[in-house]
C-alpha cells in the first residue's frame, strides 16, 4: 500500500510540476503561442487555397484578384491574431508600436530603404543565377499573381495589396508584437522577427531577398525602438525599386533557361549593388544607433513605464505551443 501510494504522489507531482505547466494555457504572451498562431493559420490558409478546386472559382488563383483574396486573408488573419492577443494579455501600445523617435529618425529609417533595395534585388538576381548555373530548377512561388491589366483600379488593387497593407501588417505583428515579446537581446530582438517574417511568406524564390529586407526593418525597429520607422524604411524601398528600375531591377526567371543566357550586366550590378548597399547600411545604422544611445541615457534618467520590457520568464516561451509552432513551419514549407 505504501508503495503504490508513493507512486501516486510521484506521478502527481510529475504531472503538476512537469506536465500541466508544459501543456497548460498560456500565462503569459510569448515566442511560442505567437509562432503557433501565425504558422498554424498559415498552414491551414494554404490547405484550403490548395484544396479548392480552380474550376469552382471566378478567377484564376494566379490572377491579380485571386491573389489579392489570398494575401488579404492571411493578412487579416494576422491582424486578428495580434488584437486576441494585445488584448488578452493587456500589451500596452507602447510595448507594440514602440516610441516617437523624432522626425531625424523617421527620415534616416526611409533611407535605409535605399541599400535594402539594393540588396534584396541583388540577392534575387544572384539566387536565380546560382540555381541555373548548378543546374537546378528555379523554386516555385505558393502565392503570386500574373496579369496585363493596366487599369486605374489594377495599380490601386496591387498598391493597397502588395505595398500598403503588408507594410502596415506585418510591420506592427513581426516587428511590433513578436518584438515585444522577446526577450530583450539585440541578437533575439533582430534575428528572430526577421527569419520568421520570411518565412511566413513561403517563397523560396524570394526567400534571400525577403530575409534581408527583414533584417534591415528589424535593426531599423531595434535602434529607433519605432514599428512606423520600418514601416518607413519599407516604403522607401519601394520609392527607390521605383525611381531606380532603370538601372538595377529583378531578374525575371522565365527570361532565361540556363547560365549562359544570363545577362553579365545583370549580374555584375547586382555584385556592385549589394557591395554599395552594405556601406551604405554601415553608415545608417552607425547614424541610427545614435538615436538608441540618446534614447537610453533619457530612460536612465526617469522612471518611463514605456522604456520597461514585458517581464516574462524565460521558460515560458518553452512550452507546447512553441513546439508545435515549429512543426506548423516545418508542414507549411513542406506542402508549399
Amino acid at each position: 500500500m505504501e508503495s503504490s501510494q508513493d507512486w501516486k504522489v510521484i506521478l502527481k507531482s510529475v504531472w503538476k510540476n512537469r506536465i500541466y505547466p508544459f501543456v497548460c494555457p498560456p500565462e503569459y504572451p510569448n515566442i511560442g503561442l505567437l509562432m503557433l498562431c501565425t504558422f498554424g493559420i498559415s498552414l491551414l490558409t494554404q490547405l484550403i487555397w490548395q484544396a479548392i478546386p480552380e474550376s469552382k472559382l471566378f478567377f484564376s488563383k494566379t490572377s491579380i484578384i485571386g491573389y489579392s483574396v489570398i494575401m488579404l486573408f492571411r493578412l487579416l488573419l494576422l491582424l486578428l491574431t495580434y488584437v486576441f492577443v494585445s488584448e488578452h494579455f493587456k500589451i500596452e501600445e507602447y510595448h507594440t508600436w514602440g516610441r516617437n523617435p523624432g522626425l531625424g529618425a523617421f527620415f534616416m529609417s526611409f533611407l535605409v530603404g535605399v541599400p535594402a533595395m539594393l540588396m534584396s534585388i541583388g540577392l534575387h538576381n544572384l539566387f536565380i543565377f546560382w540555381e541555373l548555373k548548378l543546374e537546378n530548377p528555379i523554386p516555385s512561388q505558393l502565392f503570386y499573381y500574373v496579369t496585363t491589366d493596366s487599369s486605374q483600379e489594377s495599380v490601386y488593387l496591387v498598391i493597397f495589396i502588395t505595398i500598403l497593407l503588408p507594410t502596415l501588417i506585418e510591420e506592427l505583428y513581426f516587428r511590433g508584437l513578436f518584438f515585444a515579446v522577446i526577450p530583450r537581446k539585440w541578437y533575439l530582438n533582430i534575428f528572430i522577427p526577421a527569419l520568421l517574417s520570411a518565412l511566413f511568406a513561403t517563397n523560396r524564390l524570394e526567400f534571400l531577398s525577403l530575409l534581408s529586407i527583414a533584417l534591415c526593418t528589424s535593426l531599423v525597429r531595434y535602434y529607433t525602438d519605432s514599428v512606423l520607422c520600418s514601416c518607413f524604411t519599407r516604403i522607401g524601398l519601394v520609392c527607390s525599386t521605383v525611381l531606380l528600375n532603370s538601372l538595377l531591377s529583378p531578374q525575371d526567371p522565365e527570361a532565361v533557361q540556363n547560365a549562359i543566357d544570363y545577362s553579365r550586366t545583370v549580374l555584375y550590378s547586382s555584385i556592385i549593388g549589394i557591395a554599395i548597399a552594405v556601406v551604405m547600411l554601415l553608415v545608417l545604422f552607425r547614424q541610427l544607433r545614435d538615436f538608441r544611445a540618446l534614447r537610453i541615457n533619457e530612460d536612465e534618467k526617469t522612471e518611463d513605464d514605456s522604456a520597461k520590457p514585458l517581464e516574462i520568464p524565460l521558460k515560458a516561451h518553452f512550452r507546447l505551443g512553441f513546439f508545435l509552432g515549429i512543426l506548423f513551419l516545418i508542414l507549411c514549407w513542406v506542402f508549399s
